[in-house]
């Protein structure tokens, strides 16, 4: 991106700020690494010294959005900051969080790095919609949501179809069907709709009606159970976002797979303490898709190892004993065939997480905690209940007790990476762990945790 187009994009983006006066802009040779770290200076540039404060403490995250196969076809970016802690929707200045979704996605961190080769969601205040502040160009990997408490003026349909000819696509976020609202969706490629604000009858009936005269994507969000996701797919909507993936999906007196029986069983073996070194090279040998994969992983760049190898001896000498169970854990996870891969990728960045914040709190067997965040999303993955499935296995009491309820030092750390990870500022009790520390850590698990996936399905 050209330096000019960048000091007009952070010039607009940081004038919603009161800061700074009295800076200067400093060129640089990477864009990547400006925004963020801006302030406004009197000459109509932006520096790097007030916005610090902001940015050190700002929440960067994104939440999953499904197509109808389950898979992700969005992320929806979320800020969130101390300063957002307690206050109402009308004391919360919207610009400020937009524009430092905008500066920390586009700039100081990338936008392939949070939503890879997704599309992100991005909610936008009115100023950003009539134009007063203007918007990064990256109309091709964007959709603009339109909140809800936006004005259905005539500024405000100028301003959409303004966007809309630059080439970018608009959702309609939480959208109330009230008459007032209904002319906004002639100008909307998407509609975004709060399932736990109306009834099923009323859902039905506003997803028909809109199903029946407009040419229009639909998508339900806030959705918290397998039943209904089910009921909203039933009634035709093209997308779908919540934490439904995150339940397991028990029914009553329903027998465990045998397939998923198997790969319990494989799971206990795994975590077994006193399981020998012989045995295990058994468990990988007898499995051929086992083999398969921890061959192409451990010859894979991510390893750097200098040989090809060709023996589970060789993989021992080169990961040991605890890394070997590790990385076996991991695949046989990977293994269940019947659960969208977002849940394997959501298992992976809290387990990336919990080791980051175990070794940077210097706590003892950071490995203990890596298998804390795969086994976090069992119950989901398994579609059994977390403590039944825990009693069969032989874990510390520790892990056990920390899955279940957040206890002890390894639940602290469980309990942080959950609330980052949903934007609860207020549950995100991390110690000491700065927050932008825990930004970078969670930015870091999930290329990781993207990287790792895509290998599995490869």
């Amino acid at each position: 991106m050209p330096m000019e187009m960048i000091k007009k994009c952070c010039h607009n983006l940081m004038s919603v700020w009161q800061l700074n006066k009295s800076c200067r802009f400093v060129d640089t040779p990477s864009s990547a690494k400006l925004a963020g770290t801006f302030s406004m200076g009197s000459n109509g540039y932006v520096c790097a010294k007030e916005i610090k404060s902001v940015s050190d403490s700002a929440y960067i995250g994104r939440q999953s959005i499904y197509d109808r196969k389950l898979n992700v076809y969005a992320y929806e970016l979320l800020y969130r900051s101390e300063e957002m802690s307690g206050q109402a929707p009308a004391e919360f200045d919207g610009n400020m969080a937009t524009s430092n979704v905008m500066m920390n996605t586009f700039f100081e961190l990338g936008l392939d790095t949070i939503v890879g080769n997704k599309i992100a969601f991005i909610n936008l205040t009115q100023d950003f919609i009539d134009g007063t502040i203007e918007i990064p160009a990256f109309k091709n990997k964007v959709v603009l949501e339109v909140l809800e408490n936006i004005e259905p003026s005539q500024k405000t349909i100028d301003g959409m179809i303004s966007l809309k000819q630059k080439g970018f696509d608009i959702a309609l976020d939480d959208f109330s069907f009230e008459e007032k609202m209904m002319p906004l969706i002639d100008y909307a490629d998407l509609i975004k709709v709060d399932i736990t604000l109306l009834s099923r009858s009323q859902l039905e009936k506003h997803v028909l009606l809109i199903k029946k005269e407009k040419k229009i994507k639909l998508l339900a969000e806030k959705i918290e159970t397998k039943e209904e996701f089910d009921h909203c797919k039933s009634l035709g909507f093209d997308y779908y976002q919540g934490y439904f993936l995150e339940k397991p999906s028990i029914v009553k007196g329903q027998k465990m797979p045998a397939n998923k029986v198997a790969l319990l069983q494989l799971l206990i073996k795994l975590q077994n303490p006193d399981v020998e070194i012989d045995e295990l090279e058994k468990l990988i040998v007898n499995d051929a898709s086992l083999t398969f994969k921890l061959m192409r992983y451990i010859n894979s760049p991510a390893f750097n190892v200098d040989r090809n190898i060709t023996s589970i001896k060789q993989i021992l000498m080169i990961l040991g004993l605890n890394n070997l169970k590790q990385w076996m854990t991991l695949i046989v996870i990977s293994g269940i065939d019947d659960k969208p891969s977002d849940l394997i990728r959501i298992s992976l960045v809290r387990a990336k997480m919990c080791v980051k914040l175990a070794e940077t709190t210097k706590q003892k067997n950071s490995q203990e905690y890596f298998l804390l965040g795969i086994f976090s999303m069992l119950d989901a993955m398994l579609d059994q209940d977390l403590e039944t499935i825990l009693n069969s296995m032989p874990l510390k009491q520790e892990l056990k007790k920390a899955l279940l309820n957040y206890e002890g030092i390894h639940g602290s750390i469980l309990k942080c990476i959950i609330a980052y990870e949903r934007g609860d500022v207020k549950s995100m009790r991390c110690g000491k762990i700065p927050k932008k520390l825990l930004r970078q850590f969670y930015l870091a698990s999930l290329s990781w945790a993207d990287e790792t996936v895509a290998g599995f399905s490869t």
